[in-house]
């Protein structure tokens, strides 16, 4: 198991704009990062070279940037809109081509695991069953993607963003609903799940038990804190999760992955040439979740 962190850890500034993904690596490479997620939601900005004919050699020179740094990628994160609300728009149909691209891109960058949302039929209301069934239905060429380049679908655990009354219920945010789904697919080698401490928060903050339950199916993580109201994507210990249950619930299913830090907020505002702070910061944050995670392995069941 070795510390990761998303691309995005010091993307993210002052209003839209965002830092090139070259400089992520860059600054984590010198941090003392090896391993990286490629985060290919930077394919939602209008103006990302994803969206050109030049595709593939761009993401071909990100692969090229890294190996110079001595850096791997161990996942990606695929772009993501509302299948449900903005389906048969042009957005839509740009949104499946990027989507593609990515997993494509996940596989150039010899990356195992691409990361995706499941969503929500909300005329269905509480209704998951069709929620279930339309998630099926439309990941299944996505997954036929995945097995023809040689990478997997990770599907992650949601929560419930409308805290108004009555609450929306949104699929997946609870983790059964989730294990569930990746199990209606048959193909574990192909589909797994990657769990989201932050999102786990919003939903109760059982992360040992949900990660007992999702057990091998686990393939991927975002580590994350929060405050338990809002997806603040803040550095652990800097939000209400307990780190130390929650570490000892990988170490309950003997996880073989690496800890994937998902902390775009958390350092937003810092200025540009203070960005490098993150990086490191999040290295000293890591190495003590790992110690967390050994000392759960040491301690007889």
């Amino acid at each position: 198991m070795e510390i990761s962190t998303s691309t995005n850890i010091c993307a993210f500034q002052r209003g839209r704009s965002r830092l090139p993904v070259e400089f992520a690596i860059e600054t984590c490479a010198k941090a003392g990062y090896k391993v990286l997620d490629i985060n290919f939601c930077m394919a939602m900005n209008p103006e990302s070279p994803l969206r050109t004919d030049h595709w593939k050699e761009y993401i071909e020179s990100i692969g090229e940037l890294a190996a110079s740094h001595g850096i791997r990628f161990n996942q990606s994160h695929l772009p993501y809109y509302d299948v449900d609300k903005e389906k048969g728009t042009d957005k839509a149909e740009m949104m499946e081509v990027l989507i593609t691209r990515s997993i494509i891109g996940t596989s150039i960058l010899g990356a195992k695991w691409a990361v995706t949302h499941p969503f929500t039929v909300y005329d269905a209301a509480s209704n998951m069953q069709t929620s279930r069934n339309v998630n099926l239905q439309y990941y299944a060429p996505h997954v036929e993607t995945a097995v023809k380049y040689g990478v997997g679908i990770a599907l992650e655990n949601d929560f419930e963003y409308n805290r108004s009354q009555p609450m929306q219920r949104i699929y997946c945010a609870s983790i059964y609903e989730l294990i569930d789904l990746c199990d209606a697919f048959h193909n574990p080698e192909h589909v797994g799940i990657c769990y989201d401490f932050g999102h786990g928060n919003l939903t109760g903050g059982f992360h040992r038990q949900n990660l007992n339950a999702i057990g091998s199916r686990l393939k991927a993580v975002h580590v994350q804190d929060n405050h338990g109201e809002t997806d603040e994507h803040l550095m652990p210990f800097y939000g209400s999760i307990d780190w130390e249950d929650a570490m000892a619930g990988l170490a309950d299913i003997h996880f073989a992955g690496d800890l994937t830090f998902e902390i775009q907020e958390w350092g937003r505002y810092l200025p540009t040439d203070l960005k490098y702070t993150i990086a490191e910061h999040s290295l000293i944050i890591g190495n003590r979740l790992l110690d967390y995670v050994k000392k759960a392995q040491s301690i007889p069941s």
